[in-house]
């Protein structure tokens, strides 16, 4: 039997009725081709959340990426997807110590001087030990399931699969290239030299900056299915409590520096905010440091993509409302998000716009809410749908990190000033487009 057959006998969800015929019976609702209408799409999102939350503990590869993502991003999905943000049942002990004898030349108990056999943390294409190296590093060592790549790719190969992954307001209107390029970034996931190579750029960007922190990455006990780390600590974005929300606007001010920052300032960016990608740490003093820890899907963004979204943000930003108007407009024709000039008028392009904007339009405080995320995630499906907004291929991961990153922060429901927050990022006025 090949690794695949052994993984997919995991997946499945319930032997007494037949294993094969419950993981068809998920993957067909969640494959099914979001292209339809509105209400018909809908209707499939809740019956896949439902068939999801069924099968959640025995998920891998492709449907645990899709049973995530509508775990953080959907109103209504069921409270078992929560697990699966870094909880999915662990690999045997034996399959993840081979993966790194083959990769690394030894077992693991020999290549650190403490091997922890029980992981930390399990998702959908690795799962997480702690260990000691022999030089005294407490480490975090992410170690990829077998098989999984392979997986992965089968499960990719599907469009209707693919546009899932994108999230529901932007994968109905993907055309080919653009599902192309989503294929690559997350079949890329499956390569953790890379993403050691992502970790290490983003440590650099932020390096020395007071609240956003990376783990260190060893190389020599690293390869393509092996990535050892330093451990950060801290609580997890689930575990923080709902009664403190000066933690809350610090942790969301935190998120919305990296998520809009890097990209807007070193041109790259983690196209993948899954809630069980951070961690929170606070010392004695109050002071709050957030850690980001996953970037197995990192992106480059073309210099003129970039150029044109931080005068679209610039826009935004701009005191006078007439010329902001115009520098956002001419943006989104420059990006190529404007697919018709006539849609400008209507009243769904009037509505996403004025939703993109809201979190940064006044001085003052804004609630990040989920009320706030639904009207995004709503507006913004409207005006793809009515064509007056396109997602060019080499956007389209860009504009997923963002409602990605929105419904993150919708879960800590944090009250800052973000217009302040992004005005430090990039800046304001005229002065700042030249």
């Amino acid at each position: 039997m090949s690794e695949r057959d052994r993984l997919r006998q995991r997946i499945g969800a319930d032997v007494k009725v037949g294993l094969a015929r419950m993981w068809a019976r998920a993957r067909q609702i969640v494959t099914t081709d979001p292209t339809g209408s509105d209400e018909d799409d809908r209707v499939v999102d809740e019956v896949a959340e439902r068939e999801l939350a069924r099968h959640a503990g025995q998920m891998k590869a492709g449907m645990a990426k899709v049973a995530q993502l509508l775990a953080y991003t959907s109103a209504g999905a069921p409270r078992e997807l929560a697990s699966l943000w870094d909880g999915v049942p662990a690999v045997p002990g034996p399959a993840i110590a081979r993966v790194i004898r083959e990769d690394l030349g030894a077992p693991p108990e020999q290549l650190f001087a403490r091997w922890d056999h029980e992981p930390i943390a399990a998702a959908s294409l690795g799962q997480v030990h702690a260990a000691r190296g022999h030089d005294g590093v407490e480490y975090a060592v992410k170690v990829q399931y077998p098989g999984i790549a392979q997986a992965l790719a089968g499960d990719l190969a599907s469009d209707g699969f693919a546009r899932r992954l994108a999230g529901g307001e932007l994968g109905r209107e993907l055309g080919p290239e653009a599902l192309a390029t989503l294929r690559l970034a997350v079949l890329g996931e499956t390569d953790y030299l890379e993403e050691a190579r992502a970790l290490e750029r983003f440590g650099a960007a932020w390096a020395g900056d007071p609240v956003v922190r990376a783990p260190g990455v060893n190389l020599a006990l690293s390869s393509r299915r092996v990535l050892t780390m330093t451990r950060a600590r801290g609580l997890a974005l689930a575990a923080l409590p709902h009664d403190d929300p000066e933690l809350s606007a610090a942790v969301a001010t935190a998120i919305v520096r990296v998520a809009w920052g890097t990209p807007l300032r070193h041109g790259f960016f983690n196209a993948d905010p899954n809630p069980g990608n951070y961690l929170v740490e606070r010392d004695g003093d109050g002071h709050v440091a957030v850690w980001f820890l996953d970037f197995g899907c990192t992106v480059e963004l073309p210099a003129a993509a970039a150029e044109a979204d931080r005068a679209l943000w610039h826009g935004v930003l701009d005191d006078d409302v007439f010329a902001g108007a115009e520098t956002f407009r001419m943006a989104l024709a420059r990006s190529g998000l404007l697919r018709k000039t006539s849609s400008l008028g209507t009243s769904a392009h009037r509505a996403w716009e004025r939703a993109l904007a809201m979190p940064f339009a006044s001085a003052e405080p804004f609630r990040w809410g989920r009320a706030y995320h639904v009207e995004l995630s709503e507006t913004t499906r409207g005006a793809l749908a009515q064509g007056g907004i396109a997602m060019p291929p080499a956007l389209v991961l860009l504009w997923r990190q963002r409602l990605g990153t929105s419904a993150v922060l919708s879960m800590l429901d944090p009250v800052a000033p973000f217009r302040r927050v992004l005005r430090e990022l990039i800046g304001t006025g005229r002065a700042a487009l030249r």
